[in-house]
């Protein structure tokens, strides 16, 4: 089995992302196709740069209350 080969988002698409991430951290799968088909890439990259984007933003949570 093949590894998929990364998806390169553009600024344009990570703006949109983000603004989606900042009203919804669990976007459901309804939300999640709406955003796969605004952002022009399947639902599925959709809910792993969630996956991912949560992760970072959990690091830089707790750095945070570290810090404080």
């Amino acid at each position: 089995v093949r590894k998929k080969t990364r998806t390169l988002y553009t600024a344009e698409q990570l703006k949109e992302l983000e603004k989606k991430f900042q009203e919804d951290h669990y976007p459901d799968n309804e939300k999640r196709r709406e955003i796969a088909a605004v952002v022009g890439v399947t639902p599925q990259r959709i809910m792993i740069w969630f996956q991912n984007r949560r992760a970072k933003w959990r690091k830089v949570e707790k750095w945070r209350m570290r810090n404080n």
